[in-house]
Formats: C-alpha cells, sequence, structure tokens
C-alpha cells in the first residue's frame, strides 16, 4: 500500500470518529488536498457554470459599489440572480469535494451579499427608510426562503436531534421546520422554544425525557386493539414540549411549525397544521396523533385552546367529528402545502424513515455501481406502486380499501427534497427502532445525526445564504423604521 493510500484510509477513520464540525472540516479538507480536490475548487472552467459570466457580474457589482451607484448595483443583482441561481442550485457541483465547491461560486454569492448589505445600508435620494424596507420584503417574498422537514422514524428519528443541532451551531437552522412522527416530536421540541432554551436544549440533551414507548401485555393489546401505552407517549411529548398552541409556539420562538397528520377517512385530506391553517390547535394533540402508526397506536382526537370565556383557557375538540393518525402516512414530506403556505425555495430533509432507507443510501452516490442502484431501486418502487394501485381499485368494496390506500399513499410519495440528509443505512440497528432509547443510544443518535449534516453544510450555506442575508436587512431596516417612527 502506497504512502498515500496509507494517509487516505487514516483521514477517513479520523472523518468517521470526528466530534465537532471544526475538526471534521480540518480532516476533510486534507483529504481533499490530498486527492487533488482543492485544485478542483480553485479551478474555475467546468461545464456546470457559465464562470466568464459569472466573473462578468461580480466585476459589475463590485463597480457598482465602488460607484456608490445603488440604483444601478440593483439592476445588475436582479439581473445576475435571475441569470445564475439555477445553475449555482446543481447538487453535481458539491459532489466532488468535501469541503464545497468551485471557489468561484463562493466569490460570486460573497459579492451578492456585499450588494445586497450595500442596498439596505446606503442613504438613497427620495426613499425613506419605510420604503427601503417594503423594498426588501417584497424581493424577500419573490425569493422566497428555506425550510427543514424532518421524516418520521421512530427511535431513529432522534437523529433528527444531531441535525438540527449541527445546523444551529453554523447558525443555518431555518425558521421554517416541519416534522411527521417522530420528526414532529423534534420539530415541535425546537419550535416551542425560544433561542436561549434552544442553546441550552443542544447543550444539555440529557434533559430529554426519553421514556416514550410502553408495550401492553397479550391481554391489554386484545382488549385495546393497539400495541403500545398512548398516555405514556403523551406524557413524554407534554414533558418535552408543554401544552402550548401553535399560535403560542410561533410567537414564543419566531419559528413556524408544521406538523403533518393524516386522515382515516378516505375522502378526507391530510392536513398541514401551522399557525396559519390551525393556530388555535394545541401541538402537544397535533404531535401525538401525528405520532399515530396504525396498529401501534389509536388514532387521535385534536384539541385546540377555546377562549370564549376570558377568565379560563380550556381545551375543547378540534374537528370532532374526523380523527388523525401518523403524519408519515399520507406526507411524510407535504412540500407542496410548505411550498404554498411559507413561500418556500429550498428545502432541505432529514429522512430517517426505515422502511425508505434502503431505497434512498446510494441516492448521494455519483458513479456506474450508484446508477445501477438507482435503476434497480426505481423499477422495485414501480412495481409496487403499480401492484398496490391494481390491488386499491379491486378491492374498493372491502373494509380493507383504507388500509391499501395507506400503503399505496406511503409508496408514491416523495421522501427526498433540494438537499437531502439522510440517517445512514445500518441494519443492525433496526432492532431498536421500536425501542426506548438509552443514554448512551440518544448520545449515538446525535452523533450520527452530526456526522450526517456536516458533509451537506459548504451546500446548505451556499444555497441558504441569499435567504438569509434578506432576514438579516430586514432585520436592520425594521429597527431603523422603529427608531424613525419613535423620533
Amino acid at each position: 500500500m502506497s504512502t498515500n493510500a496509507r494517509l487516505r484510509k487514516q483521514l477517513n477513520r479520523e472523518l468517521d470518529s470526528a466530534r465537532s464540525f471544526e475538526q471534521w472540516h480540518d480532516i476533510a479538507w486534507k483529504l481533499d488536498e490530498l486527492d487533488g480536490n482543492l485544485k478542483w475548487r480553485d479551478e474555475g472552467a467546468t461545464a456546470m457554470l457559465h464562470e466568464p459570466l459569472i466573473r462578468e457580474h461580480i466585476r459589475l457589482m463590485h463597480s457598482c459599489r465602488h460607484k456608490g451607484d445603488p440604483a444601478a448595483l440593483t439592476r445588475v443583482l436582479q439581473e445576475s440572480l435571475y441569470r445564475h441561481l439555477g445553475e449555482l442550485s446543481n447538487p453535481d457541483l458539491y459532489a466532488m469535494a468535501r469541503t464545497g465547491t468551485k471557489q468561484v461560486v463562493g466569490e460570486f454569492l460573497d459579492e451578492v451579499r456585499r450588494a445586497m448589505n450595500y442596498i439596505c445600508d446606503k442613504p438613497q435620494s427620495g426613499m425613506s427608510v419605510e420604503q427601503k424596507l417594503q423594498l426588501f420584503q417584497r424581493a424577500d417574498k419573490v425569493f422566497g426562503r428555506p425550510a427543514l422537514m424532518l421524516s418520521g422514524g421512530a427511535a431513529f428519528g432522534i437523529y433528527h436531534f444531531g441535525v438540527t443541532r449541527a445546523l444551529w451551531r453554523r447558525n443555518l437552522l431555518p425558521d421554517v421546520i416541519a416534522g411527521s412522527s417522530m420528526g414532529a416530536v423534534v420539530a415541535a421540541a425546537i419550535c416551542s422554544r425560544n433561542s436561549k432554551e434552544l442553546d441550552s436544549l443542544f447543550d444539555d440533551p440529557e434533559q430529554v425525557h426519553l421514556d416514550a414507548l410502553r408495550w401492553h401485555s397479550p391481554g391489554e393489546l386484545w382488549g385495546k386493539g393497539h400495541a403500545m401505552d398512548q398516555a405514556q407517549l403523551q406524557d413524554h411529548i407534554r414533558t418535552n414540549i408543554g401544552t402550548g398552541s401553535f399560535r403560542e409556539a410561533f410567537e414564543h420562538s419566531g419559528r413556524a411549525l408544521n406538523i403533518s397528520v393524516s386522515p382515516t377517512r378516505t375522502r378526507q385530506k391530510p392536513r398541514l397544521l401551522n399557525e396559519l391553517t390551525a393556530p388555535d390547535v394545541t401541538i402537544d394533540s397535533a404531535v401525538l396523533a401525528s405520532c399515530a402508526v396504525p396498529g401501534i397506536y389509536p388514532s387521535v382526537t385534536l384539541q385546540a385552546r377555546d377562549k370564549s370565556d376570558s377568565r379560563k383557557v380550556k381545551e375543547i375538540p378540534y374537528m370532532p367529528t374526523e380523527r388523525w393518525i401518523d403524519g408519515t402516512v399520507h406526507g411524510d414530506l407535504p412540500l407542496v402545502r410548505m411550498a404554498r403556505l411559507h413561500n418556500i425555495n429550498k428545502t432541505i430533509v432529514s429522512q430517517a424513515n426505515p422502511h425508505v432507507l434502503p431505497f434512498i443510501s446510494h441516492h448521494s452516490e455519483r458513479g456506474l455501481s450508484a446508477s445501477v442502484k438507482q435503476a434497480a431501486s426505481s423499477l422495485v418502487h414501480a412495481h409496487v406502486a403499480t401492484l398496490l394501485e391494481l390491488t386499491r381499485n379491486t378491492w374498493s368494496s372491502s373494509t380493507v380499501r383504507p388500509l391499501i390506500e395507506q400503503a399505496h399513499s406511503m409508496a408514491t410519495q416523495s421522501y427526498l427534497g433540494d438537499i437531502n440528509i439522510q440517517f445512514p443505512f445500518k441494519p443492525t440497528l433496526y432492532r431498536k427502532v421500536l425501542s426506548n432509547p438509552s443514554a448512551k443510544d440518544l448520545a449515538m443518535y446525535i452523533q450520527i445525526g452530526e456526522q450526517a449534516t456536516w458533509p451537506m453544510m459548504a451546500m446548505i450555506e451556499d444555497q441558504t445564504l441569499i435567504s438569509r442575508t434578506f432576514r438579516e436587512c430586514i432585520g436592520r431596516l425594521k429597527h431603523r423604521a422603529e427608531r424613525s417612527r419613535s423620533a
């Protein structure tokens, strides 16, 4: 074995055991240097980008800033974003090097950030702070913002804690977060806490209540018709999240929580619950419903805050004739509904569903072997979907129709987004998927989540930079507008 091969093997072992992003990045940089990837990053030429035009737009934005011409800078900025955002979103740009993509991409995005900040902060003749704020808010609405979507996954879903902690510590956690089943538990725990409380949670994960699952005895199972104790799960949810409503959580944290629930009736549609669609629904009842896996837990009637009596707030059934189950059944990742309600332009998906992982573990790989795996996976997926479609039509009048509908929905829905962070396919862990984690398991799942996120960090940072800059500029403009009004 050559010296380079031995060094590469050692560095890969160190990369797999890294305990922080900084440590991981330092090792990844050495590997990229060893593999010649840093040279690839420095070379601008690639078929994936129009490098000469990108550099020309960088030059024009720089020139407009130095001439002090915000109006011209705005025009160049709009044109350059329109021309280049599509190609800059190509995931293949991030498939070569571990530490990032072409340097020209970073140079372009840095110049875009400088241009946006210049337009935000430079006074313009004939434009008040209020007018500039409205201009940025309109542009932000047109551009859109990112969302983080956390899948189901039973115990595997605890890894979402590691994913979100890794993003939070790099200031990359989106303000819009969706979750289904176990993903709903993690999403709700995050969106019901303000930044100070979230720091405390991420710094001390041992405070998390872990006893969510209790299996019924055979006698209880026969009498109740489901395998696990729902009261135990509800206690777990309330201990970790509380009993607030979607509106109260949004007002407290500033983060938009979205929880998917699936209907028990075939003619009812799945729902995405949030502060816009169901502001007074209690989060704990929504999470409980999103965790109600058929056969494992019974369906749930949602609860809502009733404020008709000013002396006492009480809970009442929400849509009392409807019952709801696991959000992964019909909408593990409610992509379309999220985009419509929150103006989402980029979806970051954290995927941990045990039945999905074997079919997507190759998704980020490149080469002949990965192509063969993708083709085989697509073929199996198509056959299963077709079989369930035929079965659904054959058994249209049967009492098993709802179960067939649920299976068909799970087989045909999308489980990936624009940027995908996935739980590694580890068959030996499947024995733990329906058991309470120990403190050691909790630390393991968190570490798996962080390690799965770090390789995607460069792509997430680049592809959400403009949205984050809009948020920062709008925040500063709001502060100035408030000072101007109070002066």
